[in-house]
């Protein structure tokens, strides 16, 4: 009762200081608040149970499990690492800062690793540690890894995938950042169920180094850079990545002048990465185009099936195209509230607004002047010198 009363006091006296402090604006105010609830949920992290975490909206989640996810399913947990300073991974890298558009960010200026500088958005693990513990991850000749830039249809060809590999037509039990190697611990990895399917953003040389020495698939999805930037700026301010004033004029003449060769960020640097990576011949690699889905995806799933030896199953691969449409893919992924980590269908609601956008094939047009267009096609024939492939701009 004693630790009672004297935490009440504290709390009275904290309550008093906070009344007074001089706030200019609303937005000023529900700053200030967050900042002071960052602080008291920082107090007590070392101590908070799973239940109390589980109730926690996403952004506290974050700033307590600081860069690990703790995954409920498992029994494996660990102690969270509320702060870290963002180092090079070995004593060749070196960092840079990005800006592309208000919020600055840190990133290697060759690499994967790429962690925000804003405070209240810890989602991104401390990749001094985790890269390391992906690259020697163990892997079995079963898995599957989808590999794709941000904003190419990952979360499409998984569930695609998750179907085919299951053999029915029926979503995947959580959201696909519960398999992916940017956020998820290698030990929580692989401790989920098999059929696995992890998928990535990262290049082949953030892969784990057994997926060449096994029988593992990679399944390689593109999708054409103009429709995958005009996708990505809504969903780097939906994640604070930028600044939600920030238009798409101001977006566009930054990325053009991005020389960070970051695979997070630069879709020149990774795709290049890709390319050169194909040219030495994989077998176990199969390579799928964003824009033949949407054109036909009964087709396209009938050739992924032969790939990964499922069987032959018309009637399951036109179900399939079907319960993958975007719309219904969209209606999903809303009621995936609780692999979100959130405790609030709101806040599921608005991720997954800046996640599924459009989903249309040529959006862009309304977005590339004729200026911007040509700018950016020449920058596309320089940077993408020496590489064939031909991308859908329209169907």
């Amino acid at each position: 009762m004693q630790t009672r009363a004297a935490t009440k006091d504290e709390n009275m006296q904290h309550n008093k200081k906070t009344r007074h402090v001089p706030l200019d604006s609303n937005i000023d105010r529900i700053t200030t608040l967050q900042n002071l609830l960052e602080d008291e949920i920082s107090k007590i992290s070392n101590n908070v149970t799973l239940h109390a975490w589980k109730i926690l909206p996403l952004r506290y989640q974050t700033i307590i499990m600081g860069d690990r996810k703790l995954d409920c399913d498992t029994s494996s947990e660990w102690k969270p690492e509320l702060k870290y300073d963002f180092d090079p991974i070995t004593g060749d890298d070196e960092i840079v800062t990005v800006d592309l558009g208000g919020t600055p960010i840190q990133c290697l200026k060759k690499g994967d690793a790429l962690q925000h500088i804003v405070k209240m958005a810890r989602i991104i693990p401390d990749y001094r540690k985790h890269i390391p513990s992906i690259r020697n991850m163990e892997m079995d000749d079963d898995d599957v890894i989808i590999c794709a830039f941000a904003k190419s249809g990952t979360h499409w060809l998984w569930e695609i995938t998750s179907m085919l590999r299951n053999g029915k037509p029926d979503y995947h039990g959580k959201e696909k950042t519960s398999a992916m190697f940017e956020f998820v611990p290698a030990e929580v990895l692989r401790a989920s169920p098999k059929p696995r399917i992890y998928n990535t953003h990262f290049t082949p040389q953030g892969l784990p180094k057994q997926v060449f020495d096994r029988n593992c698939k990679i399944l390689f999805l593109q999708r054409n850079p103009k429709d995958v930037l005009v996708s990505l700026l809504p969903f780097l301010k939906g994640h604070k990545f930028l600044d939600s004033a920030i238009k798409w004029d101001e977006f566009i003449c930054k990325y053009m002048e991005l020389e960070v060769e970051s695979s997070l960020l630069n879709w020149f640097y990774y795709t290049r990465q890709w390319f050169e990576f194909l040219k030495e011949g994989h077998d176990n690699i199969y390579c799928l185009a964003y824009e033949d889905l949407k054109d036909d995806p009964v087709m396209e799933i009938t050739k992924l099936a032969k790939f990964l030896d499922v069987g032959e199953n018309s009637d399951l691969f036109k179900d399939i195209a079907i319960k993958c449409s975007f719309h219904n893919l969209k209606q999903a992924a809303t009621s995936k509230v609780e692999t979100f980590t959130i405790n609030n269908k709101e806040a599921a609601k608005k991720i997954t607004n800046f996640t599924y956008r459009k989903g249309e094939v040529g959006d862009w047009k309304n977005y590339f002047t004729i200026g911007v267009n040509e700018k950016f096609d020449a920058l596309y024939a320089k940077k993408m010198k020496g590489i064939d492939f031909k991308y859908r701009y329209s169907l």
